[in-house]
Order: structure tokens, then sequence, then C-alpha cells
């Protein structure tokens, strides 16, 4: 086991016995997705092919997890790939320039501007109304954070479709363990990361 996997499997039980009733519900779907790139379904070619030629880096911070990083004047665009995501982007960032990632970025197309996930989050976004789509966060210290585990059921179509496709037939559920980070500057949002990791 990677220290990566330990780290989630520690992450993921350690969430599973906090109490519910605490938390805010865990962000839509619309929030895994930005530039039609989704977070468990968009890999690394489907994101060339969409924002043009980039290249893979690894950051000595984060063993086990590779980034792609696309950048303009205004905002800069970082995607992870994460040794459990099966080759598909685990998660993305959106900051201001000049944020740190220890990795080469290349250029954003042109016609892109004013990131924003398909559920509205985008920089400048003020601090209520970042509460107003997520709830008030877990902590606030240094950068305000997020943590959710959810058990999703499988479909009996995704049972069925394994088992058709010669792979052991599932659980009846799966763990999901979904981080969110930001930070403010003068109350706007200056820098948002998600993240949704999946344990079968």
């Amino acid at each position: 086991m990677t220290a990566l996997s330990r780290t989630l499997l520690v992450f993921l039980l350690l969430q599973l016995s906090q109490p519910w009733a605490e938390k805010p519900n865990p962000p839509s779907d619309s929030h895994f997705s930005i530039l039609d790139v989704t977070i468990g379904k968009t890999n690394f070619q489907a994101i060339q092919d969409k924002l043009g030629p980039a290249k893979k880096c690894h950051s000595k911070r984060h063993d086990g997890v590779e980034f792609v990083g696309y950048a303009n004047a205004n905002e800069e665009l970082v995607f992870e790939f994460g040794e459990i995501g099966g080759g598909d982007v685990t998660g993305f960032s959106v900051s201001l320039p000049g944020r740190t990632t220890g990795c080469p970025l290349s250029p954003l197309p042109q016609r892109v501007s004013h990131l924003a996930t398909k559920g509205g989050v985008r920089l400048g976004l003020a601090q209520q109304e970042f509460v107003g789509i997520f709830g008030p966060p877990a902590s606030k210290t240094p950068s305000w954070t997020y943590d959710w585990t959810v058990e999703p059921k499988y479909t009996e179509q995704e049972k069925k479709d394994a088992a058709s496709a010669g792979h052991p037939v599932p659980a009846d559920t799966y763990v999901v363990g979904i981080t969110i980070e930001a930070d403010f500057r003068n109350g706007k949002l200056s820098y948002f990361y998600i993240c949704r990791l999946e344990s079968t």
C-alpha cells in the first residue's frame, strides 16, 4: 500500500466517524467540472484535446500525484492526477497568478477567460457567496477547508456492466472522499481547490 493510499484510507475512516449533523451537504456534481473537464471522467489526453499541449509533472510536496497546469495573465488552472484515479483527473485548482505549483504551466487558449466551475465558483467570489454554496467551513486556518465522506450505491446497471466486462461484481456501496480548500484576499476568493477520490 502506497503512502497516498494509506493517507486516503485514514482520511476516509476518520470522516466516517464524524457526526453528520454538524456538516453541510457535499457539493453538487456541477462543482467537479470546469471547461468541460470533469473529475473522475476526463483523462490527460482529453484535457490536451480541449486546452492544448501540456506536460505532466511531479511535485516533491505530493507523493503519488501528477500535475498539469495552464495559465493566462489573470488566472491559473491546475489539474491533478492521483494514483487511485485510474488515469482520470482527481482534482483541480483555480488561483490568481503566482501561486507556486513547482510545475511549468502551459498557456490557456485565448478563448478562455473568467474560469468558473459549472456550479458557478469563480475567483472574486465573496466569502458570503462561497458560504451560501458550500456552507460554513470545517476550518479557517490557514485556508478554509471542507471534507466529506459519502457512500453512494452502485446502480444495478453498473453491477451488470462490471459482470459483463469480466470484473468482480462490486459491493453495494463505495466510499468517496471530497476535499475543498479556499483562500480569500480582501474578502474575495483568490484560490479554490476541489478533489474527489473513490475507494471501492
